[in-house]
C-alpha cells in the first residue's frame, strides 16, 4: 500500500507546511480570516473569500466539480513581455513550467514562491486580525543576468454574495456592477440585488499606480481564451450594467538584474464606500502581518507540549489549534467539500467549541450563546441554524436525539478555564420566544432527552443520534445506548456545577437520572456479554451483538461506558474496550462497526447507505477514535491510549501510507479514513479540516493523555502517558498565568513537586 509519492514535508521551525509539488491528490487548502472576513486557499491558489457567512454574503466564485477542479480562486498572473510567456508563481490556472515552486501554509497566511526564466515572484495571502481585508503581498525579483520587461496583473472572479442566487443568473447579473475608480485606485463592486439583506461594499485595490486593469471575465480571457489561456491585455474593460465581473489589476515593470519590487493587491469589504476607503488608506501591510502573527502566538502559546516525538508536538502545539479554530468558525458550512449553505450546526458548534474554550474562550463563549440562542423553550435543539441572517432560521429536520447532550460538556470547560460561574447566570432566548438562563438552557435541553425514553428506558433516536448512518434503520422509536451513557457523563458535570449554585433539587435530579440509566444501560437488555449493545429497534431486534451477522460490536458504547463511569460495573468497561482492540483496531484506527453491512438490516436485504468501509458503516470514524483515547487514559492505559492517538494523527498516516495514498492534508484532521473492507483504498483518508475529530483530538491528547484539565479550583494534573517518554515538558497559560509543568514518575510545577492529585491554582 505504502508509496513513495511526496509532496511536502513540515517546517517545524517556522510551523509552516511545505507544498513542493501542486499537483496534490486534491486540493490541500488552508484557511484565513478574522471570524469576519474568511476565505480558504490552496496549494494552487484556488479557493473563495466571503464575509460573516458564506450563503450570503460570498464575495468571490469557486467550482469545485468541474475538471479540472479547484477553480478560479486568488490569481497573479505574470507576462515576461519580452518572450510572451505567461505563467503563474502557485502553478494554475496557465499550468506552465516553473524552474522552482513551493507553498507554504502557514498559521493563517499562505505563501507561494514561484520561478522561471530568472524571475522570482512570491506572493504571501493573509487577512490580518482586526482589518475585514486579503491581502496579496506581492514581491518580484529578478535573478537573472538581463534586464526584464514584466506585466503583472491580478484576478479575482466576483460571485452573487447570496450564492444560491447564482442559478438564476441570466436575471440577476443585470443588479450588479463593476467599475474601475481611478481616485481610489480600485475596482468597485456594486451590488444592488432586488430584495438583498445586505448591500456592503466590496472594493479590489492595489498599493501602487495600475497600469491597467479590467472588471469583465470575458474580456480579461478573450474570445475563445481562458484562465488557462488569457488574453489578459488588460484593456479597461467595465460593467457598470452587471455582468461576470472580475478584479484584474495590471501591474508593469522593467526590473534590472538583482533589482526587486513589492506591492500589494487588497479585496476588502466594508459598511459604506466612506469606510471602505478608510479601511484601504489605513492599511500598512507590514504592521498587519506582525498583527496577525501576534493574535496567533496568542492561542498557541496556551498550550505548548515538548515529548520528543516531532509527530504528536508539532499537533498539539500548531496544528491542532489552528485547525480547532478554523472548525470552530466554521462549523461544517464550507470547504472544498462542503458547500457553504448549511449555516451552524447545533451540536457540531457546540463541541467544536470545547477545544475553543482552552485558547480563545471569548469566542468560544460566544458560539456557545449562538447555539443555545436557537432552542426552542421545550429543549429541543435543531440541525442546523442561520445566526446571521436578519431573523433567526433554523432546520428543524432531521431531528437529531442527541442535541441537548453536547451543551453542559462546552459550558463545564469553559467556566473551568476561566473560572468565571456567573457565565451559567447569563439571559439569552429562546428561537420560540422567552428568555432562561444558560443553567436554565441545559437543564431544558436535558429533561428533553430524559422525557422520551423507550420501553426498556433508553433515549429514544428519532432519525439519529451522534451516529448520523444509524437513520438508514428508519426507526425512530429505537432506543440508544450512547445517549444513555452520554446522559450519565453529562448529569455529572451538571450536578457539581447545580451544587455549587446552590441548586439541591437540580443536583438531586441528576443523581436520580444517572442512577437510573447506569442500571439500563448494564442490564441484559445493552450488556452482551462482553461488550454494550448498540441500539434496540422497536421490532426487537439489536445492533451491537454477537447473535447478527454484521454489526456485530460498535465502538460508541464501549468508549462512553468508560468515559460515563457505567463500565465501572464488574470491570466491564475494561473488558468491552478489550474487545475494541481485539475486534475493531487496524493498521489505521478504529472501525467504528465491524462486520461492515452489506444489506440493511441484514445480509439478505438490499444495502442503503455507505457502502462497506465507508462512512458510518465500517469505516474508521475518527471522531470516535478520539473517545477510544480518552478511555483508554481512564482505564490507565497509557500505551494504548498513545497507539490509538498515533494511528489519527494526519502526518503519521501520510508517512506510513505515503501521502499519495493518504490523499489529504498531512496537518489537520479528517472526518474518516476508508475501513479494511475497501482493500484498495483501505487507510486514504476522508472529508478534512472541519470535522468534530479537531476539538475532541485536542481534549484527548491535552487533558487526559498529557492529564492537565482545568477546573474551577485551579489545573488538576493527572497524566496518562505512554511508558516509553521519559521526560515531558509543558508550559500552560492559565488566568492569567504561565506554568511549567514537567511531567514522568513525580509532577513538578514550577520545579517544586506537585503532590498526589493536587491542583495548581489559577490567578
Amino acid at each position: 500500500m505504502k508509496q513513495k509519492t511526496d509532496y511536502g514535508h513540515f517546517d517545524d521551525a517556522r510551523s509552516e507546511f511545505v507544498i513542493t509539488d501542486p499537483l496534490t491528490p486534491v486540493p490541500w487548502i488552508n484557511y484565513l480570516g478574522n471570524t469576519r472576513l474568511a476565505a480558504f486557499i490552496s496549494q494552487q491558489a484556488g479557493g473563495l473569500a466571503w464575509h460573516i457567512e458564506p450563503q450570503q454574503r460570498r464575495l468571490t466564485r469557486y467550482h469545485s466539480l468541474p475538471a479540472p477542479g479547484d477553480r478560479p480562486g486568488f490569481y497573479v498572473y505574470v507576462r515576461d513581455e519580452d518572450k510572451g510567456t505567461v505563467w503563474n508563481p502557485h502553478f494554475a490556472p496557465t499550468c506552465q513550467r516553473l524552474d522552482a515552486y513551493e507553498c507554504r501554509h502557514g498559521l493563517g497566511y499562505s505563501q507561494f514562491a514561484g520561478e522561471r526564466d530568472g524571475v522570482r515572484v512570491g506572493v504571501r495571502y493573509f487577512i490580518p486580525p482586526g482589518d475585514d481585508v486579503m491581502l496579496w503581498d506581492v514581491t518580484v525579483e529578478n535573478r537573472g543576468s538581463a534586464a526584464k520587461t514584466l506585466t503583472l496583473a491580478s484576478y479575482v472572479e466576483f460571485s452573487i454574495l447570496e450564492f444560491m442566487r447564482e442559478l438564476y443568473w441570466c436575471y440577476l447579473k443585470n443588479h450588479i456592477g463593476f467599475e474601475f475608480h481611478p481616485g481610489e485606485n480600485w475596482i468597485q463592486y456594486n451590488y444592488h440585488v432586488f430584495e438583498a439583506p445586505f448591500t456592503p461594499a466590496i472594493f479590489f485595490a492595489c498599493t501602487r499606480p495600475v497600469d491597467g486593469f479590467d472588471c469583465s471575465r470575458d474580456t480579461f480571457c478573450g474570445r475563445g481564451g481562458s484562465l488557462e489561456r488569457p488574453a489578459m491585455d488588460l484593456t479597461g474593460s467595465q460593467l457598470p450594467g452587471g455582468g461576470h465581473g472580475c478584479g484584474s489589476l495590471g501591474v508593469k515593470l522593467k526590473l534590472a538584474p538583482g533589482r526587486s519590487e513589492r506591492f500589494a493587491f487588497l479585496l476588502g469589504v466594508a459598511d459604506d464606500w466612506e469606510a471602505a476607503a478608510r479601511l484601504k488608506a489605513r492599511i500598512d501591510v507590514d504592521t498587519a502581518f506582525a498583527a496577525l502573527q501576534t493574535y496567533w502566538r496568542g492561542k498557541t502559546d496556551v498550550f505548548q507540549v515538548a515529548t520528543g516525538d516531532a509527530h504528536f508536538d508539532r499537533c498539539v502545539n500548531v496544528w491542532s489549534p489552528l485547525n480547532c479554530q478554523v472548525t470552530l468558525e466554521r462549523t461544517r458550512d464550507l470547504s472544498t467539500d462542503h458547500v457553504g449553505v448549511d449555516g451552524l450546526r447545533f451540536r457540531d458548534t457546540m463541541q467544536d467549541a470545547l477545544a475553543g474554550a482552552t485558547f480563545n474562550p471569548e469566542f468560544a463563549a460566544g458560539r456557545i450563546r449562538l447555539v443555545l440562542s436557537s432552542q426552542a423553550r421545550d429543549g429541543s435543539g435543531n440541525f442546523s441554524f442561520y445566526p446571521f441572517e436578519r431573523k433567526l432560521r433554523v432546520n428543524l429536520e432531521p431531528v437529531r436525539c442527541d442535541n441537548a447532550v453536547w451543551p453542559i460538556m462546552s459550558v463545564a470547560n469553559l467556566v473551568n478555564e476561566t473560572g468565571d460561574l456567573s457565565f451559567f447566570e447569563e439571559r439569552l432566548p429562546y428561537r420560540d420566544g422567552g428568555e432562561a438562563s444558560v443553567y436554565e438552557h441545559i437543564l431544558v435541553g436535558l429533561r428533553h432527552i430524559d422525557t422520551r425514553r423507550g420501553p426498556t428506558g433508553l433515549p429514544t433516536l428519532f432519525h439519529a443520534d451522534w451516529n448520523d448512518g444509524l437513520a438508514v434503520f428508519r426507526d425512530e422509536h429505537a432506543e440508544s445506548v450512547m445517549l444513555g451513557m452520554q446522559m450519565v457523563y453529562a448529569a455529572g458535570l451538571f450536578r457539581d456545577f447545580a451544587r455549587r449554585l446552590g441548586r439541591e433539587a437540580d443536583a438531586a435530579w441528576c443523581e436520580e437520572m444517572a442512577a437510573h440509566y447506569r442500571t439500563v444501560c448494564n442490564s441484559d437488555a445493552v450488556w452482551d456479554g462482553a461488550w454494550y449493545r448498540r441500539l434496540l429497534l422497536s421490532n426487537g431486534m439489536k445492533l451491537g451483538t454477537r447473535q447478527r451477522a454484521e454489526g456485530q460490536i460498535y465502538l460508541e458504547p464501549q468508549v462512553w461506558a468508560v468515559i460515563s463511569g457505567i463500565g465501572d460495573h464488574d470491570g466491564r468497561g475494561r473488558q468491552a474496550m478489550d474487545a475494541v482492540y481485539e475486534r475493531l483496531n487496524t493498521a489505521r484506527g478504529l472501525c467504528i462497526c465491524a462486520p461492515p453491512y452489506t444489506g440493511i438490516p441484514t445480509p439478505q436485504d438490499p444495502l442503503i447507505g455507505n457502502a462497506p468501509g465507508t462512512g458510518e458503516n465500517g469505516s474508521i470514524f475518527c471522531h470516535a477514535n478520539t473517545w477510544a483515547i480518552m478511555a483508554e487514559c481512564l482505564l490507565g492505559r497509557g500505551d494504548r491510549a498513545y497507539e490509538y492517538y498515533r494511528k489519527m494523527l494526519p502526518s503519521v498516516a501520510a508517512e506510513e501510507v505515503g501521502q499519495e495514498h493518504w490523499g489529504r492534508e498531512p496537518y489537520v484532521f479528517n472526518s474518516t479514513v476508508i475501513g479494511p473492507a475497501q482493500k484498495n483504498d483501505f487507510g486514504r483518508g476522508g472529508i478534512s479540516w472541519l470535522t468534530g475529530t479537531a476539538t475532541w483530538m485536542y481534549i484527548a491528547a491535552t487533558q487526559y493523555m498529557l492529564g492537565i484539565r482545568p477546573t474551577v479550583e485551579g489545573l488538576r494534573v493527572t497524566p496518562c502517558l505512554p511508558s516509553h517518554w521519559r521526560k515531558v515538558r509543558v508550559t500552560r497559560r492559565f488566568r492569567g498565568r504561565s506554568y511549567a509543568i514537567d511531567l514522568g514518575p513525580t509532577v513538578l510545577v514550577d520545579g517544586r513537586p506537585l503532590k498526589g492529585d493536587a491542583v495548581v491554582k489559577g490567578n
